[in-house]
């Protein structure tokens, strides 16, 4: 990998030594690739230093006492875009690991071979978002185990699921993204979309109809899911709708 800017890394697990092996493999072969620019044995720590340090990759434990690996993911903000690398003894860990937005996962004990490969994958996913996300009306989403291109004219909405997000299309496709819906709601920004309320995004030009006789309202999509107005959206949601010349 040949890159000018050193990606920024901590490591944050409650046993030393397993944060000494780590470190001196990263400082050892891969320095000119990363920094570790702080460590921590505790999660309380490490969280107040995330919120205030802009930070590339994070080495995460997860059975840590006061604050486990998974409820520290829980707590890190929407808009950090740090790496969660999930280094545990546990493989037992694996499968519930990919349940949050966790980058990789990486047996203990870690050996070069797994950083190799890890920060092969960190590359690979920088290069091909560096291609930008959205090209003309084309939404990327990037998974595991695959790479999906979705015209953004067809989705009619999406809801938010946990750490994931689920995207509904006019076909009547779902597809599954672990990015959170805060992510989209950014990199959408530019076009007809709005969000209902905490758990709903949708597409203004795919509206059918507004019930306003249920509750606070009621949006009816094309696809005849309806979806709720929070009563704090209802006005804003409403000059939304006028401004783009639904209504």
């Amino acid at each position: 990998m040949s890159t000018d800017y050193k990606k920024k890394c901590i490591i944050v697990d409650d046993d030393l030594q397993n944060i000494a092996i780590l470190e001196h493999i990263c400082n050892e072969f891969f320095s000119h690739e990363i920094e570790i620019i702080n460590t921590f044995s505790i999660a309380t720590e490490a969280l107040k230093f995330i919120n205030s340090e802009k930070i590339d990759i994070i080495f995460l434990d997860i059975e840590m006492p006061v604050l486990s690996g998974f409820e520290l993911i829980s707590a890190i903000p929407d808009q950090s875009k740090a790496k969660i690398i999930i280094v545990s003894a546990h493989e037992k860990y694996a499968l519930k690991a990919f349940r949050y937005p966790v980058f990789d996962f990486l047996k203990k004990p870690v050996s070069i071979a797994d950083i190799r490969e890890c920060l092969n994958k960190i590359e690979k996913q920088t290069s091909s978002n560096n291609h930008h996300e959205i090209s003309d009306n084309i939404l990327v989403v990037n998974r595991q185990d695959k790479t999906i291109f979705i015209d953004i004219t067809q989705i009619l909405r999406m809801e938010a699921a946990g750490s994931y997000t689920d995207i509904y299309l006019e076909d009547g496709t779902k597809i599954n993204s672990t990015k959170k819906m805060n992510y989209y709601e950014t990199i959408l920004s530019k076009h007809p979309f709005y969000k209902l309320h905490r758990s709903h995004f949708v597409n203004l030009n795919k509206i059918r109809e507004i019930i306003k006789n249920e509750g606070d309202g009621m949006v009816v999509m094309q696809d005849g899911s309806k979806i709720e107005i929070s009563r704090a959206k209802k006005d804003e949601f409403l000059r939304s709708i006028i401004k783009d010349k639904k209504l």
